[in-house]
């Protein structure tokens, strides 16, 4: 396919960054989400914060859309994403990055439902009272609490994100969730064994009961190296498409752009510091440094064979469709 038709294809495409914790309230993350041809985002906006440190960051966000109707708008349902696209906004779906926000008090879901959140992920990194994530040595597996939670969330309908989990509690919250459930950044972890990727038993289990991986662009999860390219992305898009079928792979390359640096030491907070210490080493992915270069995921599906109407499945199609089962 020519640049032109494939720059067609992207532009017609309704288009979705699965995940992207960048620094939102610096302008340029808007601008490059637009240069990217971004329809619509799930936009972290918590992850470790308690109660009052999660709602101070939902006004800021509220207001942040307030203050740029003409560029951005929030999502709270499908239709929404379609508003998006025929505005030419980007529309952002709030969601988390860890159940902390939640605490112990399960009827705290309903009220960020309220304000809009629509995707949560169980745990982040280490245990907390709904299971286990991924740099604990000993995953326990899903608490009697966590089952509650995947109820509840089950109950809303609200998207409920496993990345960061321990293998067992992944498993087990695939297995407990009456809906479809997803791995919004996370690649296999037959092609790079970083903790933070997943087993193909685990990525089959997800696509069996209708759920979606989002690929990732940070090097480290890609090739276990410092450096990647858009090849390397593409390869493991290819993997998993391969492995779960073209309805359960879409885009979550992990995008940290403009992030303060107190934030990004919280984010690595509990790791080894050898590791921390290689994230600063960590070079962006040559041709998809940035959701900015979104359109390159395209043209270089569109040049490795895929069909158009696959190619709008995976950047973007498939998260569409997933949300529309569970919102």
């Amino acid at each position: 396919m020519n640049s032109v038709s494939a720059n067609d294809v992207h532009r017609t495409s309704i288009v979705i960054d699965g995940l992207n914790a960048s620094w939102f309230y610096v302008p340029s993350v808007l601008e490059r989400l637009a240069l990217g041809g971004v329809t619509a985002v799930n936009a972290t906006i918590a992850a470790w914060h308690d109660l009052p440190q999660t709602m101070t960051l939902i006004a800021d966000l509220l207001a942040l859309v307030r203050a740029h109707q003409d560029r951005i708008m929030q999502v709270v349902d499908v239709a929404d994403i379609g508003a998006a696209k025929t505005s030419g906004r980007v529309g952002l779906i709030l969601g988390f990055q860890d159940t902390a926000p939640i605490g112990d008090k399960l009827q705290l879901l309903a009220v960020y439902r309220a304000l809009g959140v629509r995707i949560v992920q169980l745990t982040y990194n280490h245990c907390n009272r709904v299971g286990c994530g991924c740099l604990e040595a000993d995953d326990s597996g899903l608490t009697p609490f966590g089952h509650a939670v995947v109820g509840e969330m089950n109950r809303l309908g609200m998207l409920i994100d496993l990345s960061h989990c321990g293998p067992r509690t992944t498993r087990d919250a695939i297995e407990a969730s009456q809906h479809p459930v997803a791995i919004t950044h996370a690649n296999p972890l037959a092609r790079c064994p970083n903790p933070r990727n997943k087993s193909d038993d685990a990525l089959l289990a997800l696509a069996a009961r209708g759920g979606i991986v989002g690929a990732v662009a940070f090097a480290p999860m890609l090739t276990c190296d410092m450096h990647a390219t858009l090849d390397d992305y593409l390869d493991t898009i290819d993997y998993l498409v391969n492995l779960v079928g073209i309805d359960h792979v879409g885009l979550g390359p992990d995008f940290m752009e403009e992030m303060p640096a107190e934030i990004a030491a919280q984010a690595l907070r509990g790791m080894r510091p050898e590791v921390v210490k290689q994230f600063a080493s960590v070079t962006p992915t040559t041709g998809f440094a940035s959701i900015a270069e979104c359109a390159n995921v395209t043209h270089g599906l569109l040049a490795r064979g895929y069909p158009p109407d696959d190619v709008r499945k995976l950047i973007g199609g498939n998260w569409l469709r997933l949300y529309q089962a569970v919102w």
